[in-house]
Formats: structure tokens, C-alpha cells, sequence
């Protein structure tokens, strides 16, 4: 039996020291490193003596979570969690914990700045004015229209979709979300309107995805899904890549019944080359120039966030090696 508690953390650029997390669990804990490639998967044998996990982008599968023999605590260092096979650790009987409010504020900013840039013509605009100095044309990006009176249909309504409600409602915009796992009594108390998703896809002049990436939410934004939505919407997805199938939203796009979009997340990160969409965006095809924006899984990030995470993360891994219960459980 160890001396001390074992905990180990996946590989990370952000502090090679881990001085945060070092700091936070205390000298009588053992932190030790993975040893495999960041966005690999973890070594369950390595692993095998862990009593707390703690991962930022190494996948943990039921094969690596099956040889764990003493783990108390699984902790994803961020808010999406189909990183782990949370499954799997519930039959094993370890909780699976994340950090879902380290960065509510960055993604909200981040959402509705896409929504801006692509509601405004910002691409257009600027690369309008740096290829040509001669040129100061206000029509340069086509056709816009006023944000404040439009409805902003928002799919998720928890932190980050509430802060974005309220974001909105601040530039006048009709907010409506729909949400089946939110509670009776919320629309009212934020003044939102809450619509079933049919009705949702077919009233959103602008609409924004914040669910997290689970067997219901997987591919959702398909081809039926885009059918429905109102045509010439807008669309923003900040939440996770794999929500959204990326051909269907390229012949949406083909077709301008959606009229621009902008994706903080893809299926496959960075994204394949070969996939479609991405292939004609970054040749500057005609048909979608101006019309997509593609950031790299970035919302997330401040220099604040980034701390608060660690922090926080480190926190919940510490009071259940004290013998507490985990906080943000999400499969238990």
C-alpha cells in the first residue's frame, strides 16, 4: 500500500510544473504524470494504484477503467466530459466529476461575439478593406439586417445558455430555448420563452447550441434538424463538435438556408482536411467565403478561466481524497 494517496494527471501544456494542482492537493499526495501523448488514450495499467484521475484531453476508455483498482474519482479538467467513458465508471463504481463553471463567462462572450461577426459581415468587411485600400465599401458584405427584434433560439439552457440568453436580451433581441431537462419556472423568472424544438428551429432568425456531446445529443444538428430551421438563420455552435454533422450543415450552406455559420468546435479536432466543408472554406470558395467562421475550440480560454479550472478541479479531487463527496458528479 502506498505511503500516499496516488493521483494522476493527464499531460498538459498549460503549466508543465503543475503548480496549481500541487499547490491544492498538499504534499501528502503523490501527483504523478501519464505517460502518453496529449489526446491519447490512458494507460490503465499505468494507472492501476490511482485514487483520483485527473485528465485534460487523454481519453479514458472502459478498457483503461476496467484495471483500475483503487480510483475513487475521476475529474475532467474542463466542462465537456465524453473524454471518459462515464459508463463504464459508473459500473465501477467511480464518479465521474467535471468543472462546469470555470468559463461560463468566455463562452458566452465568445458565442455571441461569432454571432455579431457573422450577423454583422465582419469577414466581409474586413477583407474587404485589407485587399483593397482604395476600396470603403459599406455594401461590401451583402445584405444585413437589424439584430433587435429577431428571436435567438438557444438549444441548452443551463450556464452557459443562460448567460447567453441574457446577453442577448441586453441587444433586444426575443430569446427562446428549448430544453428538456430544464425546470418548470425558469423562462419565467430570466423572460425567455421556452418552445419545443420544431417550434424553436422554425421561429430562430439566429440560433446557438449548448448541450453537452451524450447518446441523445450526438449528430443532432443533421440534415432533418436544418430542414426545419427557418431559412437564412444563422447558426453558432460553441458546445461540442460532434452535435453537428459538418456535411449536412455544408449543403445548408450550398443551398442558403442557413446563411452563415460559425463553429468553435468540429467533429475531429484540428479538423480533416478532406472534410468538405472545411476544404471549400479554406480554398475561398465562392459559395461559402464570407459565410463561415472557424475558431479552434478557443471559447473556453482566458487566463482567468484557466486558473479557476485547475483550481476548482483540484479542489473536488482533494475533498474526496479527505473523504467528502465529489461535487458536479455527472454519472452517479
Amino acid at each position: 500500500m502506498p505511503d500516499k494517496p496516488i493521483v494522476y494527471i493527464s499531460p498538459s501544456h498549460m503549466d508543465p510544473d503543475y503548480t496549481l494542482e500541487k499547490a491544492g492537493l498538499g504534499p501528502d499526495v503523490d501527483l504523478r504524470v501519464m505517460q502518453n501523448p496529449d489526446r491519447g488514450y490512458m494507460n490503465g495499467a499505468d494507472a492501476r494504484e490511482a485514487d483520483a484521475i485527473m485528465t485534460w484531453r487523454t481519453r479514458i476508455d472502459a478498457k483503461a477503467i476496467d484495471q483500475l483498482e483503487r480510483c475513487k474519482l475521476i475529474v475532467r479538467l474542463g466542462v465537456g466530459y465524453d473524454f471518459v467513458d462515464v459508463e463504464a465508471a459508473a459500473r465501477q463504481g467511480i464518479p465521474v466529476a467535471n468543472v462546469p463553471d470555470y468559463c461560463t463567462n468566455e463562452v458566452a462572450d465568445h458565442t455571441f461575439a461569432l454571432l455579431l461577426a457573422i450577423s454583422r459581415g465582419l469577414p466581409a468587411y474586413i477583407d474587404s478593406v485589407k485587399q483593397d485600400a482604395d476600396r470603403w465599401e459599406w455594401s461590401a458584405a451583402g445584405r444585413l439586417f437589424r439584430m433587435t427584434g429577431k428571436t435567438l433560439g438557444i438549444i441548452g439552457l443551463g450556464r452557459i445558455g443562460t448567460a447567453v440568453a441574457l446577453r442577448a436580451k441586453a441587444f433586444g433581441v426575443d430569446v427562446a430555448f428549448y430544453d428538456p431537462h430544464t425546470r418548470d419556472g425558469m423562462e419565467r423568472s430570466l423572460g425567455l420563452r421556452r418552445l419545443e424544438l420544431d417550434d424553436l428551429l422554425a421561429q430562430s432568425d439566429y440560433l446557438t447550441v449548448h448541450t453537452p456531446l451524450t447518446d441523445e445529443t450526438r449528430g443532432m444538428v443533421n440534415s432533418e434538424f436544418l430542414a426545419k430551421l427557418k431559412h437564412g438563420a444563422y447558426l453558432v455552435n460553441t458546445s461540442r463538435g460532434g452535435v453537428l454533422d459538418a456535411n449536412a450543415l455544408e449543403v445548408a450552406l450550398r443551398e442558403g438556408r442557413v446563411a452563415a455559420a460559425a463553429l468553435d468546435v468540429m467533429p475531429t479536432e484540428p479538423p480533416d482536411p478532406e472534410l468538405g466543408l472545411i476544404k471549400a472554406w479554406r480554398a475561398g470558395e465562392e459559395w461559402v467565403k464570407h459565410r463561415l467562421i472557424v475558431t479552434p475550440h478557443s471559447a473556453f480560454y482566458s487566463e482567468e478561466g484557466e486558473v479557476d479550472m485547475r483550481v476548482k478541479a483540484t479542489a473536488t479531487v482533494r475533498e474526496v481524497l479527505d473523504g467528502l463527496p465529489a461535487r458536479n458528479v455527472v454519472n452517479m
